[in-house]
């Protein structure tokens, strides 16, 4: 009998640790998982498993413990200590004979989830490149530095940010309301798909103000507001942030005088930023691309970094660059499918454009042009 129970006892404490390390993993994976908006991450579910599975065991193993607890608490007795226990300082025993709960039995476990924290820091630190060399090239250091560890997110998850607004304003400056856009239609989208080109050669007609504003809601518009607290829009993006902004710049549009424009996705309309006609400044910024000048307009594409970089931390370039090539490819779909020619610009002038659309440069910065004409 002796033996069974200090096995039971042995077996006792192994569930417990393990039922302690679940509960910390599962704790760790759904932290990670709501800072990083991790979807159906699947060890966190795992997990969360485990943790039932050892908190069953545990239910077992302690089942006359666990309704002798709930008989004295329901009858108000406490366990009773002899005596001579009470004054050599012992602990009550419980009627399986398993001491209380003390602050030394705590203590390991706090102590070890403290120094798998450490080691994990110490690794992700390890994993970061610390210092550049010469001839190195940045965009692929960037890459090797920006590569999660389930330590580093982990880390990096604790990183405490303010989410910024999905809408960019500007109050005071001349609005134009855009038409009205009919209901989805057009071409079969696999066709769309298959005939989908880079344009460079534009009809002598121009695009109009009612082709702009159905471009420009297939392209990055709202498209679902069943969710009062979230705008679906066209284009997906990461968290819902909804980091690129699009200014179109116009030549040439049929009902819409030339300028740089800001794209109100809240409100389907344009903020008029300055007026003018600048295809010669956009010309020449894109370093002298003939298509910018037979453009109707050209599509600017800046990216606002706050608003990924506050959750995303190390990795939120990543994520704005990608959004950017999402929209693009929108632009490119909803243009074609609609009879108008598009062409993305990677080659230009960061500042001078930035500059023509009053943005910093930092915080906001220019990360992709689109040429659109009536196709040829």
């Amino acid at each position: 009998m002796a033996s069974g129970s200090v096995v039971r006892k042995r077996v006792s404490v192994l569930v417990s640790l393990a039922l302690l390390a679940a509960v910390v993993m599962t704790f760790s994976t759904g932290f990670i998982a709501a800072a990083l908006d991790l979807n159906r991450f699947v060890y966190h579910k795992y997990a969360a498993y485990v943790a039932i599975g050892f908190a069953l065991m545990h239910v077992v193993l302690h089942w006359r413990s666990l309704l002798g607890q709930i008989r004295r608490w329901l009858l108000r007795l406490s366990p009773p200590v002899s005596p001579g226990a009470a004054r050599r300082g012992e602990q009550p025993v419980s009627q399986e004979g398993s001491p209380a709960l003390t602050r030394r039995t705590l203590l390991w476990p706090g102590l070890s989830l403290l120094a798998g924290l450490g080691v994990g820091s110490w690794a992700a630190s390890r994993a970061t490149p610390s210092m550049l060399h010469e001839g190195d090239d940045l965009g692929q250091v960037y890459h090797q530095w920006s590569k999660p560890t389930y330590s580093g997110l982990l880390l990096k998850s604790l990183h405490a940010g303010v989410q910024p607004s999905p809408y960019k304003e500007f109050p005071g400056v001349p609005k134009v309301a855009l038409p009205a856009f009919p209901e989805p239609g057009g071409p079969p989208l696999e066709r769309v798909m298959q005939s989908r080109r880079s344009v460079r050669e534009y009809a002598e007609r121009q695009v109009t103000l009612a082709e702009l504003s159905r471009l420009l809601h297939y392209s990055t518009g709202i498209t679902d507001r069943r969710d009062p607290t979230l705008a679906f829009r066209s284009v997906p993006s990461s968290g819902a942030l909804f980091p690129i902004e699009v200014y179109p710049v116009v030549f040439d549009v049929e009902g819409l005088a030339p300028g740089v424009y800001h794209y109100g996705v809240a409100e389907h309309q344009l903020s008029r930023l300055r007026e003018g006609n600048f295809r010669r400044e956009v010309f020449q910024a894109a370093l002298s691309q003939e298509m910018i000048l037979r453009a109707s307009l050209v599509l600017v594409l800046t990216g606002l970094h706050e608003r990924v970089q506050w959750k995303y931390v190390d990795r939120s370039y990543r994520y704005l660059m990608l959004e950017a090539g999402h929209l693009g490819q929108n632009v490119y779909l909803a243009a074609t499918g609609m009879g108008l020619g598009p062409c993305g610009i990677g080659a230009y002038f960061d500042d001078d454009l930035n500059r023509l659309l009053g943005v910093d440069g930092h915080d906001e910065a220019t990360v992709y042009l689109l040429a659109i004409g009536a196709a040829a």
